[in-house]
């Protein structure tokens, strides 16, 4: 009798007390929690990003079936994105225990909520002993039901990969990019891929969360990309279950233009810089990793992320604190949301991209010459110098900016967000 009342209690908990702002931090805090036990996803985004869909996935499954009651907790389905993460984990070569690592760590911490709610919990202590059995008995079994299942699907996947040629260029991308494979005539001949060339690498991934993406359908497109950008050679490795690692050879030492009308919405699309031989199969792909990382971090939302045009970004990135003392120091009164701020920081850069020439910075933004001038008046008044005098620091600094908006400052005061002065 008492276990039906937790379970009523719960039920009506869940459907009436819990609200979505709890819901979200609790399932961020179980997906970072999974990550952080499991040190080698630690930097590999392909898998943060399936971690991320399949917890919020697999608990909104969980949820709508506790506050139905219709169902027992054992049988909530597993999410297709459960199993995408486990396909990610099988591709990249990583053991059956990873996969095991990341749910058991998963258990831990939605039991640490849970006592923490229990203990917070306003019923009764005979409710509360009643809970924290049921909940415990409950989510043991749907973590054992879901690796049973998952732990299949990995399996499958592994055998694929093991099987034929698909199993060389897996294993002989991944001895490159780990540098236990250093022969460039026997690499290319392992993956019958020009490795001795000038190779530029492209990371291809979605952002959709609403619909369910397998790399396969990436292929088609890598293909398209690499027939605008006129490559003669191409080579494509899946990197997860939502995920792409295109190189491609282009017919010159020129980095290749990326025609990001290809791309459909949804889709996103880092590039690296190109390189020769395979020390540069390996270093595009690192940059066209790191502008992955800088473009999945940033606002902007572009389908195409060159690291060369990151490439500055990603090294201030790399110490956020410093990047965020550095953006607030020079745009110190220039970092509102407000529309006159964003106006003053559209004038300053086209006047840093016209240095000393107001005309051409004056086209740029279609106003006129005097009204750039008024409003570079107004920038000097809120940065208290003259822009001349920091311009290749203000530039940088817009450039973090503009890459992460407000997100790259922090502890802004509140009376520094907003000024009431218009600008023309």
């Amino acid at each position: 009798m008492n276990a039906a009342r937790a379970e009523e209690w719960m039920r009506g908990y869940i459907a009436e007390s819990l609200s979505q702002a709890d819901l979200e931090t609790f399932i961020d805090d179980v997906a970072k929690s999974m990550g952080a036990n499991v040190p080698e996803l630690s930097t590999d985004a392909d898998v943060q990003r399936d971690l991320q869909l399949a917890v919020r996935s697999q608990f909104r499954a969980i949820l709508a079936v506790t506050k139905s009651g219709t169902s027992p907790l054992w049988s909530v389905p597993v999410a297709k994105e459960a199993h995408s993460l486990a396909l990610t984990i099988a591709r990249r070569g990583l053991e059956l225990r990873v996969l095991s690592s990341l749910y058991h760590a998963g258990h831990r911490a939605v039991w640490r909520f849970v006592t923490e709610f229990v203990n917070n919990a306003d019923t009764s202590a005979e409710i509360k002993v009643q809970l924290v059995v049921m909940m415990w008995e409950q989510t043991s079994e749907v973590m054992n039901s879901m690796l049973e299942e998952l732990a299949a699907t990995y399996s499958q996947e592994r055998e694929r990969i093991l099987s034929g040629a698909f199993s060389m260029r897996m294993n002989t991308v991944r001895e490159i990019l780990d540098g236990s494979q250093n022969s460039t005539e026997d690499a290319s001949v392992q993956l019958s891929y020009p490795v001795h060339r000038v190779n530029t690498s492209l990371v291809l991934w979605t952002t959709d969360h609403a619909i369910s993406i397998d790399s396969r359908i990436f292929e088609p497109l890598a293909q398209r990309l690499a027939r605008s950008a006129s490559a003669t050679e191409i080579l494509c490795v899946p990197s997860g279950a939502r995920g792409l690692w295109v190189w491609m050879v282009t017919g010159n030492d020129e980095e290749p233009t990326i025609d990001s009308a290809l791309v459909p919405p949804g889709v996103r699309v880092a590039v690296g810089r190109p390189g020769k031989g395979i020390d540069g199969f390996r270093r595009t792909h690192r940059e066209a990793l790191e502008a992955q990382r800088i473009a999945s971090r940033g606002q902007q939302g572009l389908p195409v992320t060159t690291y060369r045009d990151v490439e500055v970004v990603s090294m201030l990135a790399s110490r956020p604190d410093a990047m965020n003392t550095f953006v607030e120091r020079e745009l110190h009164g220039l970092f509102g949301d407000d529309e006159t701020s964003a106006r003053l920081r559209n004038t300053l850069r086209a006047v840093l991209s016209h240095p000393g020439n107001f005309e051409a910075a004056a086209r740029q933004l279609d106003v006129h010459k005097n009204t750039v001038r008024y409003r570079v008046q107004q920038i000097e008044k809120r940065l208290g110098q003259r822009i001349i005098h920091r311009a290749l620091h203000l530039e940088l600094a817009l450039d973090c900016f503009d890459t992460f908006g407000s997100s790259a400052i922090v502890d802004v005061p509140t009376e520094q967000k907003g000024h009431g002065e218009l600008a023309n």
